[in-house]
């Protein structure tokens, strides 16, 4: 009669070798995911300032049409739909004496300049 061998499974040697394999990989991985973070942060910003650059001047449009007379908003986010505004101003955006504000997901902040006069961001 043959007995045959039923123990199926890895060794404690190939389970460690694993173990070593996926901590070399989340070493690499986690760094390039911090800064993919940072990227797509900065390209929202992007994003969000180019919008208010497009809504200033719509209104300064619709000021033409009104009045004859092109002006813009005292604040820029006035510029903006009501739901668009107080989903960017309840948030981590903010205008305050010609500065427009963002908190970034790190703490840190990035503003831009708004020209009440020209309807320009800088």
């Amino acid at each position: 009669m043959k007995i045959r061998n039923t123990n199926k499974g890895f060794t404690l040697v190939e389970l460690v070798i694993i173990m070593v394999i996926l901590g070399v990989l989340a070493a690499v991985a986690v760094p390039r995911l911090g800064s993919s973070i940072d990227s797509s942060e900065v390209s929202s910003e992007e994003a969000v300032i180019g919008n208010l650059r497009s809504a200033l001047e719509v209104y300064a449009m619709d000021q033409v049409v009104q009045n004859s007379s092109k002006s813009y908003p005292s604040d820029p986010f006035y510029s903006l739909d009501d739901k668009s505004r107080l989903k960017l101003t309840n948030t981590s955006w903010s205008y305050s004496g010609g500065s427009i504000t963002h908190t970034r997901n790190d703490g840190t902040t990035e503003s831009w300049t708004y020209n009440e006069s020209t309807g320009e961001i800088f």
